[in-house]
């Protein structure tokens, strides 16, 4: 193991103690002392463990984890930790409509990273795949966002073909609750279509990439489940 791959580990995982207890995951004490133990040598141990093996349990701080694979736009891999408190009850599955522009590098690493977080959740994805411009279309489109438990919608790319905001219409519509990830760039600032003043209410995550979209996404699941989904 690296001392960048134990420095991302300590952080990631004070990430997560915080957040935690930010949300009302867990108290004070169990923040403190799980952020405290960070800098042990146990807790390097585990770190090493993650990195050899791709997963390990953590009884002391009542944590399963398994390491994960994301990427950006460019191809890039990066890491990210899945974080499972113990025990672990069993979650019922459910359904996610996602919506996005439909282009060969958003379908691959949007796709690909909503899969990796939310699988250990009992999620499963959906989505349309065709121009929802024609009934036929649209009709199969709320049939299912009907079906779903919740919606992600990404504005990435959107900036010549918004129609991902006619299936953003369709969700509020049906008072389906959903999550808006909106992109920001500095080098290409018209890439994405502004997001509407009406749709100002969503939970929106705002990004620059994936690796900061997804950890905030991450962090804000369990709140969002237990608000929306319980």
């Amino acid at each position: 193991m690296t001392h960048a791959e134990l420095a991302f580990f300590r952080e990631f995982l004070g990430g997560y103690f915080e957040s935690a207890f930010e949300n009302g995951q867990i108290d004070w004490p169990t923040c403190r002392d799980g952020r405290s133990w960070l800098g042990t040598s146990e807790a390097g141990e585990y770190a090493t463990k993650l990195f050899s093996d791709g997963a390990v349990i953590i009884p002391e701080q009542y944590l399963n984890l398994q390491l994960q694979s994301l990427r950006e736009m460019n191809g890039k891999e990066f890491n990210h930790i899945e974080i499972v408190r113990l025990p672990n009850r069993a979650r019922r599955r459910r359904k996610c409509f996602v919506g996005h522009r439909f282009i060969p590098a958003v379908n691959k690493t949007l796709r690909w990273n909503l899969r990796q977080v939310l699988e250990p959740y009992g999620v499963e994805l959906d989505w349309s795949g065709r121009d929802p411009r024609s009934v036929q279309v649209l009709e199969d489109i709320v049939k299912r966002v009907k079906a779903a438990d919740f919606c992600i919608f990404d504005n990435r790319e959107t900036r010549t073909r918004p129609n991902v905001y006619i299936e953003v219409g369709m969700c509020v519509a049906l008072a389906k609750p959903f999550i808006l990830f909106e992109f920001e760039s500095k080098s290409h600032p018209h890439s994405s279509s502004p997001i509407p003043s009406d749709l100002t209410s969503a939970l929106t995550l705002r990004y620059r990439n994936y690796q900061q979209l997804f950890r905030d996404f991450y962090f804000r699941l369990p709140v969002f489940f237990e608000k929306n989904l319980s």
